[in-house]
Order: structure tokens, then C-alpha cells, then sequence
């Protein structure tokens, strides 16, 4: 099947692959050029494999296979509504190619035998070690639009961590506002829970740690957050028994959205007066109260883009729509030339200037200034190896 067939067949909403040859809707002349700009750009995609691989401004990574394949769509559509709008803004955006690479992979050995770009986007969850040697070593910066685990805590010693800037919060963000949700409401006593795995272990340390700064204390047989793996009936009674005898005000459970713990915890018999706290949005009614956090960060540009969003794609973007639009605003930015350079170093970047409407960034790129355009998934405050911060929403039932 052709890209274009392609195209024609696949539903606009779902995860599936997006077609390069997608149009924008016509609104008069100049939507009729961007158009054109825009398909020109994206014709331009193709994979590593390619045989005659042609030179682009930019390079987007997507994975290959696996459950993060789907990402793609969304990215994308994110991206290029970024370059629609700088199209209208006045400027050609920048060439674009796609190339597709299995989860965790090395992308040394297959950018080599591809042309080089000036920029460079990883794919989620990219193995940092290996795409902060390749920065190195190539003099690239590297944006990462979709990094959130426990890979960005050792990101500021890496190799090459001088030219990877991670566009999306950390998962940290989420416990933080957690902790920061507790305390407001005068919890100040809580009993932790956690899986065994190395992510949950360093969130609930993150979360601790944020706690404590706000004079709360995590109290229970240790007086530290719990592991118990879900599958130990003995070791789930244990913990009830744990809650009833010391009473928290909440139990805050952290773990990943549907892992058995969090089914377990379901499942088990609880005071009625212990709040249940999520790293995540509370999806189902208990007898619990509970308070989570909705991943969906947002900076000072996302009512805007979430309108522009489902005027241009017919749904609601989501966190990855939104990771897209935000790697296509560096992009465009990167690609102005100001006193005769293009800025794809990103040192015209100032994350303490005021966040500016995508025209105006333009434009103060164009004279030479520092910029800091208006995120939709972050503030956008970040720099090499640091993410960057957001509004986190909570989530009751």
C-alpha cells in the first residue's frame, strides 16, 4: 500500500500511522501556501533505510515497534501544526524527515550512514547514554519531547548532556504536586506504599523528600515508604493491618496506572476515613476518598494550542500532541537565521524571558534577541539536561 493510500484509509483519531501527504483545511490563500509548504516539508520523510537519503533541517525519531510505536501520530500532528502556524507567521519551516528505530536502540550506526541534519529529535524513552554520545561526538543538539522517567535524574552527567534538552516534565513534577496537594489540605501524616521496581523506588524517595520540605512526615513501621510486591498475599494483609493500626490520613500508593499493586490496593478494605493518594488520575469509585494527578502538564500556551488543536484534527490533543507542538516550536525558532546564522544550537534560548506568542518569538529571532516562546506542555523554563516545569491538574473522586 502506497503512503497516499495509506492516508485515505486510516481513521484521523486513533493511533495509527499518520500519512506525510495530509493537508491542511483551506482558509484563503495564504492557508493555501502554507499548505503547500508543509506537504513539501513532510514529503521530504522517510526512514533510516532509505537508499538515497536526502538532507533536512530537522530529524525526527519515532519507534519502530512495540507499544510506544503509536506515538508517532500524535507527535506529528503536533509538530506540524507548529509548522502550519509558522508558515502563517511569514517563514518557510524547516525540511523535515522521519526515520524509525526499535525501542531502546543505539541511533548511532544508522545516522551515520544518513545525511545529516541540524537537528535532531529522539524518540520516547530514548536511551540517553547512547544520544548524549552521538551529541557529542556530532556537535548536535538533541531535543527529547517525550522523556519523563527516571533516566532524565543522572541526565546533567552524561556525556553530551550539554546538548539534550528535555521538552516535557519529569514524573517527579507529578509527585511533587502530590505532596504539594496533601499538604494544602492539612495532611500533614501519610503512610507510603510502593512497588518494587526502580522507578517507583526513586518517585516515592522524590515524593518523601517533597514532603518533608513541607513539614509533612511519613509515618507506618518503618517510618519510610513500603515495598510490597503485589503478588504476596501475606505481605498485602501485612500492610492492611499496618493502615489500621496506625491510622494515616492517607495512603499514597506509588506505582504505574493499572500495575497489580494498584489493583491489590483496590481490591483490599480500608478505614474509611484514609484518603487514597495517586501519582495518577483517579479513574474508578471507592469507598476511599482519593486525590491524584493528572499527567497532562500544561504551560501558558496550551488553551490556545488545544483550540487550534481540535479545529485543525477534530479531537482533544493530548500529552503527546502537545510534546509535538512543542518540538515544532523550537524548531521553526532554530531554523531563523539572525545575523546571518540559524540558531540551531539553541543559544538564542533564554528560559527567563517572557514567554512569547509564536509570531512575535519569530520575529524577535529574526533581530538577534533572545527568545522563550510560549510552551503547551511545559512552561518551557528548561536548559541542557534540565526539564523544564508545568501546571499539573489533580484529579478527585
Amino acid at each position: 500500500m502506497t503512503t497516499a493510500e495509506q492516508a485515505s484509509t486510516a481513521p484521523r483519531p486513533t493511533l495509527r500511522a499518520l500519512a506525510a501527504v495530509e493537508q491542511p483545511h483551506p482558509i484563503g490563500s495564504g492557508r493555501v501556501v502554507t499548505g503547500l509548504v508543509i506537504t513539501a516539508v513532510l514529503l521530504g520523510s522517510q526512514t533510516l533505510a532509505a537508499s538515497a537519503p536526502l538532507r533536512s533541517d530537522v530529524r525526527l525519531l519515532l519507534p519502530s515497534e512495540g507499544l510506544l510505536a503509536g506515538l508517532g501520530d500524535g507527535l506529528r500532528r503536533g509538530y506540524g501544526l507548529a509548522m502550519e502556524q509558522s508558515a502563517i507567521c511569514g517563514i518557510t519551516p524547516p525540511t523535515l524527515q522521519l526515520g524509525w528505530l526499535p525501542p531502546g536502540a543505539d541511533p548511532a550506526a544508522p545516522l551515520r550512514a544518513a545525511s545529516r541534519s541540524a537537528l535532531l529529535v529522539a524518540p520516547p524513552a530514548a536511551p540517553l547514554e547512547a544520544y548524549g554520545r552521538l551529541a557529542d561526538q556530532q556537535r548536535l543538539t538533541v531535543l527529547l519531547p517525550l522523556q519523563r522517567g527516571r533516566s532524565l535524574e543522572g541526565l546533567p552527567q552524561l556525556r553530551g548532556s550539554d546538548r539534550l534538552w528535555p521538552l516535557v516534565p519529569g514524573r517527579s513534577l507529578e509527585v511533587d504536586r502530590l505532596a504539594q496537594a496533601l499538604l494544602s489540605e492539612g495532611i500533614k501524616r501519610v503512610m507510603v506504599v510502593r512497588d518494587r521496581t526502580a522507578e517507583s523506588k526513586a518517585l516515592s524517595e522524590r515524593f518523601e523528600a517533597s514532603y518533608a520540605n513541607g513539614n509533612g512526615q511519613v509515618i507506618g513501621p518503618t517510618a519510610a515508604p513500603l515495598a510490597v510486591e503485589a503478588t504476596d498475599r501475606a505481605a498485602l494483609r501485612q500492610l492492611v493491618g499496618d493502615v489500621d493500626w496506625y491510622r494515616p490520613p492517607a495512603l499514597v500508593v506509588i506505582t504505574n496506572p493499572d500495575s497489580r499493586l494498584e489493583q491489590a490496593i483496590r481490591t483490599a478494605t480500608w478505614p474509611e476515613t484514609t484518603l487514597l493518594a495517586w501519582p495518577f488520575p483517579v479513574t474508578a469509585a471507592m469507598e476511599q476518598g482519593q486525590i491524584g494527578v493528572d499527567p497532562l502538564s500544561r504551560g501558558p500556551g496550551w488553551s490556545a494550542f488545544a483550540r487550534s488543536f481540535e479545529k485543525r484534527w477534530g479531537y482533544a490533543p493530548g500529552p503527546v500532541e502537545s510534546a509535538g507542538y512543542d518540538t515544532g516550536l523550537m524548531a521553526a525558532l532554530a531554523s531563523v537565521r539572525a545575523q546571518g546564522q540559524p540558531g540551531w544550537n539553541l543559544a538564542w534560548f533564554n528560559a527567563n524571558a517572557k514567554p512569547q506568542p509564536l509570531c512575535r518569538a519569530l520575529k524577535l529571532r529574526a533581530q538577534g534577541l533572545a527568545v522563550r516562546p510560549m510552551g503547551a506542555s511545559s512552561r518551557l523554563d528548561l536548559s541542557p539536561g534540565v526539564p523544564p516545569t508545568a501546571n499539573l491538574q489533580l484529579s478527585r473522586r
